[in-house]
């Protein structure tokens, strides 16, 4: 009787120290994904900082929406907003279609007039605010953007309405969009979609 008891207790001690062993390996796991989060997520942020430190950057769009919240899936490649110093780019395009622009949609070439970033350290997140003079028109832009690259710029000229670009910001050279054609031929940016 005396072995079985300390067989027993021999086998209840043994998965106690498993069950200890184990708590401590999940406890060092997740220890260990939050540190590579954390590092993924500065990586990312210092991206996007030297991004808008530097006005170097394109918004590829995932979705177009108009002020009412009508969205629609687009096409990374032909919708997007590229900053180079100075310069802009502002496009919509399709895969099907003419449009204004040959790509389906419209593309305004221009300067900005007016650049202010705001930055929020402890969200890591950064609103820019810029003044687009285009061959198209006048706009202002307001860029929202997380610590990930996950931004949303909305459009607004003298006309009403406002459009909205939803998508993640990229550098230049690791952009892969495709601009149409600039020529001013009666286009203008619409929250109306096709």
């Amino acid at each position: 009787m005396k072995a079985i008891v300390m067989i027993m207790l021999g086998l209840f001690l043994a998965g106690s120290l498993t069950a200890q062993e184990n708590k401590t390996s999940r406890q060092a796991l997740k220890l260990q994904r939050k540190a590579h989060r954390d590092s993924v997520e500065n990586s990312d942020y210092q991206l996007t900082k030297n991004m808008v430190d530097s006005m170097s950057f394109v918004l590829e769009a995932n979705y177009l929406a108009n002020q009412v919240g009508y969205r629609v899936p687009v096409t990374s490649n032909l919708n997007f907003i590229k900053v180079d110093s100075s310069h802009v780019v502002l496009q919509t395009g399709r895969n099907n279609g003419m449009g204004y622009n040959g790509v389906g949609g419209v593309t305004a070439e221009g300067t900005i007039s007016h650049w202010s970033v705001r930055r929020n350290d402890k969200n890591k997140s950064f609103s820019i605010s810029m003044d687009v003079m285009s061959n198209i028109g006048i706009y202002t832009v307001f860029i929202d953007v997380s610590s990930s690259g996950r931004a949303t710029a909305r459009l607004s000229g003298l006309w009403p309405g406002q459009l909205v670009w939803d998508g993640y910001m990229v550098p230049i050279n690791a952009s892969r969009t495709y601009q149409g054609s600039s020529i001013y031929r009666g286009g203008y940016f619409t929250t109306s979609f096709w």
